[in-house]
């Protein structure tokens, strides 16, 4: 599915709107409608497996002018400080051969969920961060990193997912954002698109759930009304309450739609 076809969903619209507003409107919709690009990387739709997007982000973070990246998937998480600790559902690495283990941490999270526009982080220490995210630019420092860009992409069926670059030099990322943000932003969509593809996601939260539960869920993100749903499933209303409330809880949800969120940008249910 290439980009057109997700926005036709509605599920990336919004970030498109956004991206034709801040940037050259002419320059985007030629490069998605029309498949323009000055990349010198093949295209994303050629990779076949998660090996190839992995090769394909590390040259893509070499065009780009950066040392590596990474590619999260957040997906629709519970709010509060858990999000913070639990790992996203897609990551890729450039860094140990592709071994590199997701660490929880990454400060710029709470702008990544909020932004359409790449931007600028900076490892430089902050006395005012929590001790898990001031370990975690510890640990980029010791690497070499001083500085990186951020590409978010808002995927509001599946949840946000983004790609960081990053490098050993602050002007390096600032000139990045400066020229070359329109590229950035559009082929992190597609580049998103066909990793939701090939690649398998790294939690399943349905065996929390029991049978009767797992319907009631799936009934509530197709819409189906309470009563309904207890008519099919031969309980009464106040039961698929109950197990809505379990179900929510155990997900982590703030209430029933955001349960159904999770479960659906988690891949637990299909829509």
């Amino acid at each position: 599915m290439g980009v057109v076809e997700m926005l036709a969903g509605g599920a990336l619209q919004r970030q498109f709107d956004h991206a034709c507003v801040a940037l050259d409107v002419s320059w985007v919709r030629h490069f998605v409608m029309e498949g323009g690009s000055v990349m010198a990387i093949g295209p994303i739709e050629d990779c076949a497996s998660s090996v190839d997007l992995e090769n394909w982000l590390e040259q893509f973070a070499l065009e780009m002018g950066f040392d590596g990246a990474r590619y999260h998937h957040i997906g629709h998480r519970p709010q509060g400080g858990r999000t913070a600790k639990r790992p996203p559902l897609r990551f890729l690495s450039t860094l140990e051969n592709g071994q590199e283990p997701w660490r929880a941490g990454d400060p710029a999270l709470s702008q990544i969920v909020q932004s359409f526009l790449p931007f600028v982080w900076s490892t430089k220490d902050d006395l005012s961060l929590p001790d898990l995210q001031r370990a975690w630019l510890s640990i980029e420092r010791l690497r070499g990193v001083e500085a990186g860009v951020v590409i978010p992409v808002q995927d509001y069926l599946s949840g946000p997912a983004y790609i960081s670059l990053f490098s050993e030099k602050l002007s390096q990322a600032i000139s990045a954002v400066e020229q070359r943000r329109h590229e950035m932003a559009t082929l992190a969509i597609e580049f998103h698109l066909r990793a939701k593809q090939l690649i398998t996601i790294r939690t399943r939260s349905s065996v929390l759930l029991s049978d009767r539960e797992f319907s009631c869920l799936r009934n509530a993100a197709a819409g189906v009304a309470l009563a309904e749903s207890a008519g099919s499933l031969g309980i009464s209303v106040r039961t698929v309450e109950t197990h809505l409330a379990k179900a929510t809880l155990k997900l982590g949800g703030t209430n029933r739609i955001n349960a159904v969120a999770i479960a659906i940008g988690s891949g637990m249910i299909h829509v």
